[in-house]
């Protein structure tokens, strides 16, 4: 009878808990990572929506001063309600507030990276900033 030679798998059993020590710091850094990269694509989606209810409130203004105001005042109320916190931010307001013109809102912030990650790890920043338009109401009077 033959003898079978251990293979060189058999030794393999030594090295789990090295891998263990090895892998886990790897994965848990991998894992945060992802989690950074979704909270910043989740911060663009919310300067986008604070540009939409932006819009639509300069929309229902009835001067242009009043649409710049209106719109400043309900995209720092977006913006504080998703949690995201500018270092610096812009509301630009354009267009016509006759009726059936649009009106443009712009939003720009630029938030620290630490923020935006929620762990406080990464230096930097990143400037956000989303464009949207709506048309004034053909029927309202005044302009």
């Amino acid at each position: 009878m033959r003898r079978r030679r251990p293979s060189r798998g058999a030794d393999a059993g030594d090295a789990g808990p090295l891998e263990l020590v090895i892998l886990t710091p790897v994965l848990l850094a991998l894992f945060a990572l992802v989690v950074a990269f979704g909270r910043a694509t989740t911060a663009d989606t919310d300067v986008q929506h604070a540009a939409r209810v932006g819009a639509r409130a300069a929309a229902a203004a009835q001067s242009m001063g009043g649409a710049t105001a209106r719109a400043q005042e309900v995209v720092a109320e977006s913006l504080a309600g998703s949690g995201l916190s500018c270092v610096s931010r812009s509301v630009g307001v354009a267009g016509s507030m006759q009726p059936g013109g649009q009106v443009t809102v712009t939003v720009r912030c630029v938030a620290t990276l630490a923020d935006l990650t929620r762990y406080g790890l990464l230096p930097g920043s990143r400037t956000l900033s989303a464009t949207a338009t709506e048309v004034i109401d053909r029927t309202r009077g005044g302009g």
